[in-house]
């Protein structure tokens, strides 16, 4: 072969590395969100609901505090205006979490090692339902009721005109009901959180999240982890009276 032919090949190699399209296979999922993330499609802009299964060819655009979780165990925070090519960034290629890991113990924060789960579990693909019946039907408040509050889509389902059948079909019999991530109530009681600068996410033990924002005391109820991204200030009250500090960046384990 002649240099002159290698070098083409070489050059239609490396250009169709660089033109490699990103992969439609769900590589993370959207963990918790204080308001909609939105997925581009063509030139449309869908709402992404709490518990989706993201995949890398998705683009997406927050207006508020979010937070992606990678199967592999990264975190990605986003925050009002900010965009991301999901199958492009840093955090896609990490295994394992990108936060220290700590635990609360005896009334104060402990360094502990890192919790192993297998991530991809807890997420389900939401949106296979007709686009009107999780997306562009609602308006920002409908969305905030749906999504971030306790069985919000089922409150909402008499306001919002479906496409087809959208009442989830019962369980058979004997089988478990298994959980995943989806935007939910704390509970009552436990520690009471004020994140003081920043924004903090909560996840329950039955999979429920949320985004608590600043000035705002929060009973903790459920919660067995919070994220504290970098820059992030959060003070937790015990029943005492007791106040103890947590700056980010820190995944935090309650229980």
């Amino acid at each position: 072969m002649s240099r002159r032919l290698m070098r083409c090949v070489l050059v239609v190699a490396a250009f169709a590395v660089g033109c490699k399209e990103r992969s439609d296979k769900p590589i993370a999922g959207l963990l918790a969100a204080g308001a909609p993330v939105l997925r581009t499609v063509g030139k449309e802009q869908r709402t992404v609901a709490v518990g989706s299964q993201l995949t890398g060819d998705m683009e997406l655009t927050a207006t508020g505090p979010a937070v992606i979780e990678y199967f592999g165990g990264g975190l990605r925070f986003l925050e009002d205006g900010d965009t991301l090519a999901v199958g492009e960034a840093k955090e896609a290629k990490l295994h394992g979490a990108n936060l220290p890991s700590h635990r609360w113990a005896d009334g104060a924060v402990q360094e502990a090692p890192r919790a192993q789960r297998i991530v991809a579990a807890r997420y389900t693909n939401v949106q296979v339902t007709p686009k009107s019946a999780h997306e562009d039907a609602y308006s920002s408040s409908q969305y905030l009721v749906a999504f971030f509050t306790p069985n919000g889509l089922q409150k909402l389902g008499g306001d919002v005109k479906h496409e087809g059948p959208h009442r989830p079909l019962p369980a058979p019999p004997h089988r478990p009901k298994v959980p995943f991530i989806h935007a939910g109530d704390l509970g009552e009681g436990g520690l009471v959180a004020t994140v003081d600068d920043g924004f903090v996410v909560a996840e329950t033990d039955d999979l429920a999240t949320a985004v608590l924002l600043e000035g705002r005391e929060v009973p903790l109820g459920r919660t067995v982890r919070l994220l504290v991204p970098d820059g992030a200030e959060v003070v937790l009250k015990t029943a005492d009276g007791k106040e103890v500090e947590v700056e980010g960046p820190v995944e935090l384990r309650m229980r």
